[in-house]
């Protein structure tokens, strides 16, 4: 080979390798100018999700208190200490007249839950009138069995109400049908006048509260 075409052949060759050597270079400035880009979109991606929670959590407000009426909280320092103070917020939701029964004839059956049926297991059953309802979850001895303190006074509240209200057995000597039944006959007379004291002690005393509410 001629020297001319020597130092031609070596001066292409040089060439090329700087040509592949450049094309390499912008390559590579591409390919990190492209992963620095997804960097910062991944980043800023990330920032805003957790800035979009904080902000949706700093949003998010703690639930007011409920607010509890005079006539609830009069109730509940009455009741207090006794099984049927759970109910308290339950009782207070039904009419006065339903719920002053609803406590008053509670005291008498169970002294508010402190002497309440039992399931088959030895649970509470939430009964605390002594109510005797159709269906099957009932206690040996016959008494209905409730889920929770809100059923109880979902059921017997409707049962109340039902007498009070439909029936127009409002005081407690016409409620006497919540003990005896149709007739008192079988009932000793002792017993008929206890129920019916113990039932108008506490009635009265719900319903004075229940007015105080009401005038305010």
């Amino acid at each position: 080979m001629k020297n001319g075409q020597k130092r031609t052949s070596e001066k292409n060759t040089v060439d090329m390798r700087k040509n592949l050597s450049d094309e390499s270079t912008v390559c590579l400035s591409v390919l990190m100018a492209v992963a620095g880009l997804f960097s910062v979109l991944l980043f800023s991606a990330a920032r805003g999700s957790l800035y979009g929670i904080d902000t949706a959590a700093a949003s998010v407000q703690a639930p007011s208190p409920r607010v509890r009426t005079v006539f609830e909280r009069r109730i509940d320092r009455m009741v207090e200490g006794h099984p049927i103070e759970a109910m308290v917020p339950y009782i207070a939701g039904e009419d006065p007249e339903t719920a002053k029964y609803l406590v008053s004839i509670a005291k008498h059956e169970s002294n508010w839950g402190l002497h309440s049926p039992k399931d088959a297991y030895g649970q509470t059953c939430y009964n605390y009138w002594g109510f005797r309802g159709s269906g099957e979850n009932v206690t040996p001895s016959g008494y209905s069995c409730f889920g929770s303190p809100k059923e109880a006074v979902a059921v017997v509240g409707s049962r109340i109400s039902y007498l009070v209200h439909d029936l127009e057995l409002d005081t407690p000597e016409e409620l006497i049908v919540w003990k005896c039944g149709s007739t008192c006959a079988g009932h000793s007379g002792s017993d008929v006048r206890h129920w019916i004291g113990n039932v108008s002690l506490y009635s009265d005393r719900i319903e004075r509260v229940a007015g105080a509410e009401a005038s305010r």
